[in-house]
Parts: structure tokens; sequence; C-alpha cells
């Protein structure tokens, strides 16, 4: 990987820009979180003004206190104000770059990200996506080495930078267990700056009652469909989100499978959502293109993914327990019906490749 063309591209484009929103899409997760605190600080360094907004709150406990303890300067849930007040924006850690209310006012001059490739349904100024890494951190870990002597920090901020990519590293490739050897390197690069009493203490942090409670739901409402697990935990407050996203790893490691599905509906402010989210054990396994075929709002990375519905139009549904059984049975036979034409997809794949192969060696 050419970082040093990555890291001098990065500047020649920021550069262009007097005043920067970094957008972070989706739950704002360790990695989106750390990786958009450092490009924040590249940007500032160089001249332009540069802010980290994202319309969610955290709800991990554990990602809470890494944005307070590591004093990440990130605005959550208040308007960005005027978008045009900023010259273009920035996306790190999700495979779109499309931001509804920012594309097509204002440019993306910035994606950056790790997951499969998507088509792109805009123009991007500067898009870094390295499939064969495990987190966007790492990507940003390499770029902050190669601008170190430009960069200068000081001690105090290579501590902060250092430990939130740590944090977003390890989180995203499943505390390591993922970890491709540019992630390995990465972690090299920032450890000897990383503060490990606040990782420890972050890693440490146990799960509320409500979560241990949803997490028995997810036991009682499960369904063995073949090599899949799949369950539906109900409505759960926007709070809890990420707590129960993550059921499915815990999941898998209880149950003999493949796969494991945790699907709820929260309730907001702002109205109501389906949430589903995959964790799965198989290496080939190509999610993102499953996630692809339900819907486009959603997508994978090896061994993870997640998709989400609007459901705000049924806020005037007047009985709770009807709307649920209803997306319960649908989201169900969606998930089933996926998985077996997934698995019909992936023979023909393999009969494909393997007639390729074949024609090649008669050539």
């Amino acid at each position: 990987m050419d970082f040093k063309n990555f890291a001098s591209e990065l500047v020649k484009t920021i550069k262009t820009y007097g005043n920067l929103l970094i957008y972070i899409k989706g739950s704002p997760d360790p990695d989106a979180i750390a990786a958009s605190f450092v490009l924040k600080l590249v940007c500032e360094h160089f001249g332009t003004k540069a802010r980290v907004y994202s319309p969610v709150f955290p709800s991990l406990p554990q990602n809470i206190k890494m944005v307070k303890d590591l004093h990440l300067p990130i605005r959550f849930g208040a308007d960005y104000e005027n978008k045009n007040q900023f010259d273009a924006y920035a996306v790190l850690d999700h495979q779109s770059a499309s931001v509804e209310g920012l594309s097509g006012v204002i440019p993306c001059a910035v994606h950056i990200d790790h997951h499969e490739s998507e088509e792109k349904k805009i123009s991007i100024g500067l898009d870094i996506v390295i499939e064969e890494i495990g987190s966007t951190s790492s990507i940003m870990a390499f770029i902050i080495r190669e601008l170190e002597t430009e960069l200068n920090f000081n001690k105090a901020l290579w501590i902060r930078v250092a430990t939130a990519l740590y944090y977003g590293i390890q989180t995203d490739t499943d505390d390591f267990q993922h970890a491709g050897p540019l992630d390995k390197e990465a972690v090299k690069i920032i450890s000897p700056y990383c503060d490990n009493r606040l990782i420890g203490e972050i890693s440490s942090i146990p799960f509320s009652k409500e979560v241990v409670e949803y997490f028995s739901l997810a036991l009682e409402n499960r369904v063995q469909y073949k090599d899949w697990f799949i369950t539906g935990i109900g409505f759960i407050d926007e709070t809890y989100r990420d707590s129960v996203a993550i059921i499915g790893d815990f999941l898998l490691k209880l149950e003999d499978i493949s796969t494991a599905v945790v699907f709820f509906i929260i309730e907001s402010k702002r109205g109501l959502t389906l949430n589903v989210s995959f964790r799965t054990k198989r290496e080939g396994f190509n999610l993102n293109a499953l996630i692809k075929r339900i819907t486009s709002e959603g997508g994978a990375r090896k061994y993870k993914g997640a998709y989400q519905v609007n459901l705000d139009y049924f806020v005037y549904c007047p009985d709770k327990d009807l709307l649920w059984k209803m997306v319960n049975e649908t989201t169900i036979e969606a998930l089933k019906t996926q998985r077996d034409s997934h698995g019909v997809e992936e023979i023909k794949t393999y009969f494909r490749q393997l007639k390729g192969k074949l024609m090649d060696l008669f050539k």
C-alpha cells in the first residue's frame, strides 16, 4: 500500500478547502469516531477548519467513556447549523459517501473506508478504500505515520490520538481476532503512545441490566433455520441501540451455527426504525451482497453487517404488539429466503469460477 501517496493526496485535497464538515454516518462507533478525530487534527494543522458531527449520540457506555475521557471534539445530535458555511464534507468508515441534505449541496472532498466498495453515486475528491484492512483507524494510523514530522504533535496529543485509534482498531477487528497484517502493523505504530490503563477501563465496563434482559429475550425468541440463528427482540430505546446490536457476537459463541441475526425496532423522537444486525463465522461469506439484495440502506464487511428500514409511517399504529408481530414474521421470512437464495448464488459463483479455470487450462 502506498500510504505515502495517500497522505500526500489527503493533504493536497484538504488544503483546497477552508472549512470541512466531517460527517459520521450511522451509529458512531469507535472506529468512525477515532478516524474522524484524527482527520480533524490533520485538517487543522494544514490550515483547514474542520468540525466533526454525528446526528446520532453514542449509546454504548464504552463509546461514551472513550469520547469523554479522551476529550474528543465531536458534536452529537445538535444540528450542524447552516450547511453552506462548509466548503465540503468528508465521510469516514462508511461504505457510502452520500449524505442526505449534503450531497449535491456541497462537494464530498474525502471518503476513507475499509468496507467492500460499492458503486459511487456522487463525485468524490479523494476516495481511499482499502478492503484488505480491518478498520479505518488503521488507515489513519499509517497516514499520520507518513505525516509525523510535519504534524509534530506534543506528547499529550499523541496519547489521545494513539489511544483513540487503538480502540477503534480493537473494536472493529473484534478484539484483534480478525486483524490482518496491516492492522497489526498499524497497532505497532501507535502502541508506544497508547494509554493502556484507559483502554483497560473502557473495555471492562460491564453491560447494564437492561442489556442482559435483552440478551435473555434474544435467547428466548430465537429461531434456528439451518445454520442460521435469527432472533427478534422487540421495541428498544435508542439508548441501548449499539449494546443490543452486538448481542450477535455472544450468540455465535453459544450456538453451533455459522451466522447470527438480531433485529429490533428502535423508538426515538425521530420515529421508528427496524435495525437488523448480522454476525458470521464464515470467512468467505459475501454478507454485503446478501444485505444489498434486501435493501440499499445497509452493508457489511468481513464477519459483520447491518441494515435499517424506516418504519416512521407505523408510528400511527394503535397496537404495538400487532405491529411487532408483523415486523417479526416478515423479517424472519425475508432472512430465510435470502439465506437460501444466497446459498444458490454462491454455488453458481463457484462453478463459474471453476469453469473459467478449466477453460484456461485448455487454451
